[in-house]
């Protein structure tokens, strides 16, 4: 049984993004966001539903956990928090799998699989947050420089 989906080019995007945006735009709005997102996968997927809403408010809550313990701001920070909540999550997927579907039983090639995503993961965050900060100063400037005045 393949739990992993699409293979080794997995790299969990969304979890860069809520720890993002839960440095630019707080807890309560990355909480929302991160539920939302949750019920949209569940809404979409054929599995379990409130599986993925419980996965996301999980890696909301170990991005929360990490943001008191390492910074954020530091690509070393935004590495470790990212790749942590990531593993987490899948570890949380695996128990809950477990639990709640007959037949699955424990993979260390799961597991060596998780930790190597949630280490790429990891060390593409800070690209993307550069790139995600490149794109919000831009689209700043652009809304700066506008006319304020209609002709």
């Amino acid at each position: 049984m393949d739990l992993m989906g699409s293979g080794f080019l997995d790299l969990d995007l969304l979890t860069i993004m809520i720890a993002y945006l839960f440095l630019y735009y707080g807890q309560t709005a990355v909480a929302i966001f991160a539920f939302g997102q949750g019920m949209i996968f569940d809404l979409y997927s054929g599995g379990l539903k409130g599986l993925f809403t419980f996965l996301y408010l999980i890696v909301y809550g170990g991005i929360y956990l990490g943001y008191r313990f390492f910074d954020l701001h530091r690509p070393k920070g935004q590495v470790i928090i990212v790749a942590l909540a990531v593993l987490f999550k899948k570890l949380m997927f695996f128990i809950m799998l477990a639990v709640f579907s007959r037949g699955t039983g424990f993979s260390k090639e799961y597991l060596w699989t998780s930790m190597i995503l949630a280490i790429g993961t990891g060390l593409i965050a800070p690209i993307l947050f550069y790139v995600f900060d490149f794109l919000r100063t831009d689209s700043s400037e652009d809304t700066l420089s506008a006319p304020t005045e209609l002709p």
